[in-house]
């Protein structure tokens, strides 16, 4: 059935076609002048690009552009992974040493860091000290 319908549609629509063109044709003037110029010529500059594009280059262009988007997108998203796993990773390193840290003795670094700083105060202090002393009196 709707192919029957399609097939009367279309030859109804021909049909009515050649009547319009036979009556313009007679009468000698057209229905809708200004708006059929402008349709005229609008196809006929679409049918002058569809033959004058190089459909070949055109097409291979729009492949390789395509690609490179995809490319570039799958690349990102990849990217924005590793970051998350990342961040992740850093945050369980980080919570690791803190526990590790907190339930151990001074280590032997420790004590050397320690000693170290208690050191350099006492030298810094020591040089200011022996600054004074040498200042000359006036």
């Amino acid at each position: 059935m709707p192919y029957l319908i399609s097939i009367l549609l279309a030859s109804l629509l021909f049909f009515g076609f050649l009547l319009l063109t036979w009556y313009e044709s007679r009468r000698g003037t057209r229905f809708f002048p200004s708006s059929r110029y402008r349709l005229d010529a609008k196809v006929a500059r679409l049918a002058f690009l569809i033959d004058h594009v190089d459909w070949g280059a055109f097409t291979a262009h729009l492949t390789k552009t395509s690609l490179n988007t995809i490319a570039h997108d799958l690349a990102h998203g990849t990217l924005i992974a590793v970051r998350a796993v990342e961040r992740f990773l850093t945050r369980a390193v980080y919570a690791l040493r803190r526990r590790k840290e907190a339930g151990v003795l001074p280590s032997a670094t420790a004590r050397l860091e320690n000693r170290v700083t208690h050191l350099r105060e006492r030298a810094r202090q020591l040089r200011a000290s022996d600054i004074l002393r040498r200042q000359p009196e006036d």
